[in-house]
């Protein structure tokens, strides 16, 4: 339902635009179908992303994570006592679920860092950062798994491998990765880290890239590269005083893609060649980053600056999604969004995009691509959309505080 009504307005939408501006011939037709998107609760704008939805979550949204039939919404909460996950349907866009793993000590639980799907089966794993746990919920049969030990302390971020056998978990304390057997749910291999470990990102079945998060007292930081099958590590790639925080792999260009919170730049670095080949200055202390399917462009959750009391409080101003085109590393469009944007994921279809605010307290779903295209390998609707805006502009701004 909701599909066809995108598809019908953003028929009348994709005609020249001019300067960000829609133009359109006909008006009539428009405001009919924009009326009835409206009464659907999709807010409009005049520039893309022209449809957004927003819900309540609980306390502190962390990240959110489409399922593998682009229907559902998962997001894990750092700071609501007892919730960890609450889950929110596409169409209509409204929260259906809420996950209540429990845990012995009351005192413990929250801290429910981050979750992602394993598509093998479409179970949805997820850690807790105060107990060193980490959950499986499987939807089809609506029952979660008693927590098991994640082999750290504080563990944060979890990435599957390609072929779904191996799932990685950082540990911010420990300083290290486990590599688990999936089936088996042992651990295989301790990968230790140099600096604080944040961002994982596999190359293949047999490689693990490591963003390196560092810390207050770090000095020069970047990405660590694991062969998992020895765990000896077979790369490293240092920027000055850097504190990166996610990264993610082309498997088709060959490309990795990662973030510095400190410096508000986006790297992409060539695997082949084992160079950076260009950088992007984005909003202050980027978060996550994902590509779209065709790994054309590349989105950016920005928190925006610290608080000068504390980057634990509200800050000064709203943060940026930025929007980032792939091959030649240039902004193409950025909006703000809320306060302190952290979570960010794209529809496996490439056609909507969710995002968190951690002091909202707020889930966004946007549309971000033409439906009619997603089955099209010679269409991209997206790049459509975006080059209808006219003079596209640089962004310009720079980080206000350095460190998070």
């Amino acid at each position: 339902m909701i599909k066809n009504k995108i598809c019908l307005l953003l028929f009348v939408f994709i005609i020249p635009l001019c300067a960000g501006e829609l133009m359109y011939n006909d008006m009539f037709a428009m405001d009919q179908i924009k009326d009835s998107l409206i009464a659907d609760d999709w807010a409009f704008r005049t520039e893309f992303p022209y449809f957004k939805k927003t819900a309540n979550t609980g306390s502190s949204p962390k990240s959110c994570t489409f399922s593998p039939d682009g229907k559902y919404v998962y997001v894990t909460l750092l700071g609501q006592r007892r919730v960890a996950v609450q889950i929110y349907t596409v169409d209509p866009f409204e929260k259906i679920k809420t996950i209540y793993p429990g845990c012995d000590d009351p005192a413990n639980d929250y801290g429910y860092a981050e979750g992602v799907f394993r598509e093998r089966d479409g179970n949805f794993w997820f850690t807790r950062m105060t107990t060193a746990d980490y959950f499986i919920y499987d939807p089809k049969t609506d029952s979660l798994q008693a927590g098991r030990y994640t082999g750290g302390d504080w563990t944060k971020a979890l990435e599957f491998s390609p072929n779904q056998e191996q799932v990685a978990m950082s540990h911010w304390i420990s300083k290290r990765i486990s590599i688990f057997d999936v089936d088996k749910h042992r651990i295989i291999r301790n990968l230790r880290t140099s600096q604080i470990p944040r961002g994982l990102a596999w190359i293949g079945n047999d490689t693990l890239a490591v963003t390196l998060y560092g810390g207050a007292n770090s000095t020069d930081c970047g990405i660590e590269v694991f062969d998992v099958r020895t765990g000896k590590k077979v790369e490293t790639m240092l920027e000055h005083r850097s504190a990166m925080r996610d990264i993610r792999f082309d498997p088709k260009k060959k490309m990795l893609y990662y973030d510095d919170m400190r410096f508000a730049l986006v790297y992409k670095y060539d695997w082949i060649k084992r160079e950076t080949v260009a950088t992007e200055e984005v909003d202050s202390h980027p978060n996550t980053i994902r590509l779209t399917p065709d790994g054309k462009y590349l989105f950016v959750s920005c928190r925006g600056p610290n608080n000068p009391n504390g980057y634990t409080l509200p800050s000064p101003r709203n943060g940026d999604i930025v929007v980032i085109d792939t091959e030649s590393m240039t902004t193409l469009t950025s909006w703000a969004q809320g306060n302190q944007p952290t979570g960010l994921d794209i529809s496996p279809d490439g056609c909507f995009l969710a995002t968190t605010d951690f002091m909202d307290k707020h889930v966004n779903l946007y549309v971000i691509s033409d439906p009619r295209a997603v089955d099209k390998e010679d269409e991209d609707s997206f790049t459509m959309l975006l080059n209808k805006l006219g003079d596209i502009y640089e962004m310009g701004t720079r980080s206000f505080w350095w460190w998070w």
